[in-house]
């Protein structure tokens, strides 16, 4: 039989949902409901909250699963009532409105792959393992030689998964071989360098505490401070924006990091501004893009039609270089024109103090906010650039 109230546990948790934890969660309601369905239910939920509690995209969606969680079991009630309400609880509304469906996460038993679905995942694999190569190559460029390596390995196991002649024998035989590369391995090793260059730039960890935590902890650990960040970025009513931006990963104009382009707009700058500026964008992206696997972030201000994207894109190199990489950090300043967005470029106005004003006038309020951010540490530099002359 139910109590009709629960115990410290639930009501502690809606003050400070930092001490939520799962074990501890279905021990509680195993102690006041001596029932193998609503334990079922919980469980199921619980077992979906640990699956998207470390992927970044779905940050709000664990956060409203743990509150909708707490709320049920705090306000008490008896066991039809509570299990009427679990029941309920299969949709978290997203803070864009969507209504993501928690069924999605289950993990189903594993199956055999024939051998068209098993070309596909790894091909996807492929290309997103090449993608990240990308991405690591803006944060440690001295590792190009490694990477572009593993890159053209990577390449040629795609060529081998839609060769139709190729036999799937031989696919998943250079497939263990790149796995095993020194090149591959010296990858694995940056993705978990990255994280830790993470936790000590934007939590103030000390570098041997950081080397004694796994790789899980590190991830967890990365992925509640990322939160926290967000947090502390809505108070400045600088809002995240979905908007699938990959058409528009190109180069801007002017706001780029190799400064080759409008030179007049970049005469004042030295290089304690230049050096601030690539940090900036490098530091936004590696707090909200990288650990989503992208290298962009887009943002707007809360209620206006006033937006900036965060990217690194590749070069073109001089003599076309086939053989080496540059990633440049960037930003792009974008409003709406009706349904489209609309980016801000030189040729779109031809007023040189005009276009200097927009780009100012675009950059300052997402400067301002970073600014106020904990662990950025943006240049005085930086700041002196945009803000003189508007």
């Amino acid at each position: 039989m139910a109590q009709n109230s629960t115990g410290t546990f639930f009501q502690s948790l809606q003050k400070d949902q930092s001490e939520f934890d799962s074990e501890r969660f279905l021990t509680e309601v195993d102690a006041i409901f001596q029932s193998d369905t609503i334990n079922q239910e919980v469980r199921w939920r619980l077992s979906v909250l640990r699956e998207i509690s470390s992927q970044p995209d779905f940050t709000d969606v664990s956060t409203g699963l743990r509150n909708k969680l707490t709320q049920i079991f705090s306000k008490g009630g008896q066991e039809e009532e509570v299990l009427g309400s679990l029941k309920k609880l299969t949709q978290i509304q997203r803070e864009s409105g969507e209504a993501v469906d928690l069924r999605r996460f289950l993990k189903r038993e594993k199956r055999t792959l024939n051998e068209h679905e098993y070309r596909n995942i790894l091909a996807r694999k492929s290309q997103n393992t090449e993608h990240q190569m990308l991405n690591l190559i803006a944060f440690f460029p001295e590792s190009q030689a490694q990477l572009k390596k593993l890159s053209d390995e990577t390449k040629g196991l795609v060529k081998l998964i839609k060769d139709p002649m190729c036999s799937i024998k031989e696919v998943r035989k250079t497939e263990e071989g790149i796995r095993n590369s020194e090149s591959f391995v010296a990858y694995e090793g940056l993705k978990l360098r990255f994280l830790k260059d993470w936790l000590s730039q934007f939590m103030g960890f000390p570098k041997d505490q950081v080397e004694g935590m796994s790789p899980d902890e590190i991830q967890q650990m990365v992925v509640e401070h990322q939160r926290h960040q967000m947090t502390e970025l809505l108070k400045t009513k600088i809002v995240p924006n979905d908007t699938d931006m990959t058409q528009h990963l190109g180069l801007h104009d002017t706001l780029e990091c190799t400064f080759g382009h409008n030179a007049d707009f970049w005469q004042p700058a030295n290089v304690g501004m230049k050096n601030g500026f690539r940090q900036w964008i490098l530091a936004v992206i590696q707090t909200f893009g990288m650990i989503k696997g992208q290298r962009y972030c887009f943002f707007q201000i809360k209620g206006e039609d006033h937006y900036l994207l965060f990217g690194v894109g590749m070069a073109e190199l001089p003599g076309g270089d086939e053989g080496a990489i540059q990633m440049v950090p960037y930003i792009k300043p974008f409003t709406k024109k009706g349904t489209y967005l609309l980016e801000i470029r030189q040729r779109e106005l031809s007023d040189p103090d005009q276009y200097a004003h927009e780009l100012r006038h675009y950059v300052l309020p997402f400067l301002f906010a970073f600014d106020s951010m904990p662990n950025f540490h943006l240049s005085k530099e930086l700041i002196t650039f945009f803000t003189s002359n508007y």
